[in-house]
């Protein structure tokens, strides 16, 4: 059922999927506060539950001591502390193998969103019959595309698409790349892990989200994705205006 805040409305949703026996993503939803998170986790056995749960716990801790501008200078803050904690565990708990968690966070703040992310979990903006990522993931295929090596055509379906770049944990200090603009009226934005736009691409994805009712957008997702073998947990995030 959407929440809605101040004007604002949020529709949640998470799944394992149809191939994983146990969902490695966290969310997390604080419209009084705007603030809003995905996280896909990844690591052996439970390590991937415990990296994305612990970003979401130290965003959650400072969604409920801050606001507004001194949220704004907490987040990224609260992203470091929970770098530090994954790559400790990492080191202490599992023999030195890569622990880690993908990331995108979401902000409004006064007449302006912000967005945090690392790794290839995504924040994308539908606006005015527009819709694009406002994240850049960061994947091995990525840089690809950039170097002129690869094509977008060509690194959707790529091995490379898999590989990630960064991510919280799996160093000993943060890539956190950020970008901030200006709210519009009727703004819509979707968060949601690489389970769910691996499935739909983003035409798809841009059809979907324009139903009225958001809840019933996460409802498609959910019923299509499974149709379609949900081979990753998914999960997303709309908040619209």
């Amino acid at each position: 059922m959407a929440i809605i805040t101040d004007n604002i409305a949020t529709s949640s949703m998470t799944h394992t999927g149809a191939v994983r026996t146990r969902n490695e993503d966290a969310l997390l939803a604080m419209p009084k506060v705007g603030l809003w998170a995905v996280a896909d986790g990844m690591g052996g056995h439970e390590a991937g539950d415990y990296a994305s749960q612990c970003i979401v716990g130290h965003l959650y801790e400072a969604g409920s001591h801050f606001q507004g501008p001194a949220l704004l200078e907490e987040i990224p803050r609260a992203l470091d502390m929970a770098n530090r904690e994954i790559y400790q565990y990492s080191q202490q708990q599992a023999n030195g193998q890569i622990v880690g968690s993908t990331i995108t966070v979401l902000l409004m703040e006064n007449e302006s969103f912000h967005c945090f992310w690392s790794g290839d979990s995504r924040c994308y903006l539908a606006r005015e019959r527009q819709f694009r990522a406002l994240t850049r993931d960061h994947t091995e295929a990525e840089e690809l595309i950039r170097q002129g090596v690869m094509t977008p055509e060509q690194a959707e379906n790529s091995p490379e698409s898999n590989t990630l770049t960064d991510a919280i944990g799996i160093d000993e200090t943060p890539h956190i790349d950020y970008i901030t603009d200006y709210i519009y009226e009727d703004d819509r934005f979707l968060l949601c892990t690489d389970g769910l736009n691996k499935v739909f691409s983003d035409i798809m994805l841009s059809h979907m989200i324009e139903h009225s009712d958001i809840d019933k957008v996460n409802q498609q997702f959910l019923v299509e994705a499974l149709n379609a073998g949900a081979p990753d947990n998914l999960s997303s995030i709309i908040v619209s205006l």
